[in-house]
Parts: structure tokens; C-alpha cells; sequence
């Protein structure tokens, strides 16, 4: 798999913060957990590497499958963090409008 570097157990992919949101790099780790141990630290100004370790528990693991499954995985969130900011204000009317109908505090 390529931009994939590999060193003993671990293996190293370099994320361009620019293409996927910080946010959307973090909701994919923490569901790949139970996979691969998973490290998030700064590579440039405008990246993120992404360590996975496959050891103990996920020595067994094929690490090219669970990592196609990882970039798979954050394209899937970052296109939800996009539609999340594109639909805010109008997911906000109709909360505001729904409670507007209702009443908050009993009335004696």
C-alpha cells in the first residue's frame, strides 16, 4: 500500500491536514482501537501521522486491510464533518422551531 512506511510492528501513514479535518482523524482512530493501537502526533504544519501497532491483542490482525479500512473509515468522517457544518444553521432552525412549541418549565 503506498505512503505507508513500516518499522517492525508499527506501521506509519502521513495524513495532509488540508485534505481531512483534525476532527474526522480522530473520530477514525478512536474506532479503529480495537484493531490496532493507534497514535496521532504532528508531522509537519499541515500533517498528521498516524501510527498503528499491531501487537499483543492485534498481532494477528492484517495491518494492510485494517489500514485500507482506516482511510476508508475517514473519508466516511470527514465527509460527515462537512455535511454537519453545510447543515448547522438549518438543523438549528427546526430544533429551535420544535421547542419554540413546546413548554420547557410546567406552568402552576
Amino acid at each position: 500500500m503506498n505512503g505507508i512506511s513500516r518499522a517492525g510492528d508499527e506501521h506509519c501513514l502521513v495524513l495532509n491536514t488540508s485534505i481531512y479535518g483534525l476532527d474526522a482523524i480522530k473520530k477514525t482512530a478512536y474506532r479503529f482501537a480495537d484493531k490496532a493501537s493507534v497514535i496521532l502526533q504532528p508531522a509537519s504544519e499541515n500533517a498528521v501521522s498516524v501510527t498503528f501497532n499491531f501487537v499483543g491483542k492485534h498481532a494477528a490482525t492484517n495491518p494492510e486491510q485494517v489500514i485500507g479500512d482506516f482511510c476508508n473509515e475517514l473519508l466516511d468522517q470527514d465527509l460527515r464533518e462537512i455535511i454537519k457544518r453545510e447543515t448547522t444553521p438549518v438543523r438549528n432552525i427546526i430544533l429551535a422551531h420544535a421547542f419554540s412549541r413546546t413548554s420547557l418549565v410546567e406552568q402552576e
